[in-house]
């Protein structure tokens, strides 16, 4: 008869066991982290693009909603245009003065600054059109590149691992296009696979 009092010795993991376990670890975190990675790529361009088309619809609205011109320009510092094609240093949505306004005018000392985005990091949003954005009283576009660039006003939003330059579209992070038609409306598309996001 078997005594009662003996224990069965306890089991752990061998060293090969934990070993294999590591391994397998390891292989799935590194097909992970490739994946993770680009969905946080992707996850900044579609913020950038969103936070630019939500920008321009404001503008229109504002410019509705007032009854008079309201426009919006680069920004580096949340008050004055800086002009050129760049965006993602920030841009300001602002109104002028009554009686003061005119299409595609710089912001000045007097103009009500409504919105300003400020920097936005990991990725480039560029205008194909160095110019001030106007929307008027009912909503239209008051361009005066659209004459000759096309009939729209086209912005590129794509991701870059530096701090300055352009970003590339690539399959796997796609870069975004907006384009602001002459009644001011905005559509989206995805810029081709390859692309530098240049004007």
């Amino acid at each position: 008869m078997a005594a009662s009092g003996m224990r069965r010795p306890s089991r752990g993991f061998t060293l090969i066991e934990l070993l294999v376990t590591l391994v397998v670890a390891a292989i799935l975190v590194s097909i992970a982290l490739p994946s993770f990675r680009d969905l946080m790529r992707r996850s900044r361009v579609s913020s950038a693009s969103n936070t630019l088309t939500g920008n321009l619809a404001y503008a229109r609205t504002e410019a509705i909603d007032r009854g008079q011109l309201v426009s919006m320009c680069p920004s580096t510092d949340g008050q004055t245009c800086a002009g050129g094609t760049t965006l993602e240093t920030g841009w300001i949505v602002y109104t002028y003065p009554s009686g003061a306004a005119s299409a595609n005018k710089a912001a000045t000392a007097t103009s009500l600054i409504l919105r300003a985005t400020a920097n936005i990091a990991g990725v480039s949003v560029q205008s194909k059109n160095a110019e001030i954005i106007t929307f008027g009283q009912q909503g239209q576009l008051k361009s005066t590149a659209m004459a000759t660039s096309g009939p729209t006003l086209d912005f590129i939003t794509c991701y870059r691992s530096g701090s300055t330059g352009l970003g590339t579209s690539t399959a796997t992070v796609p870069g975004a296009e907006l384009k602001v038609n002459g009644s001011g409306s905005v559509a989206t598309d995805v810029v081709a696979t390859g692309t530098a996001c240049s004007p």
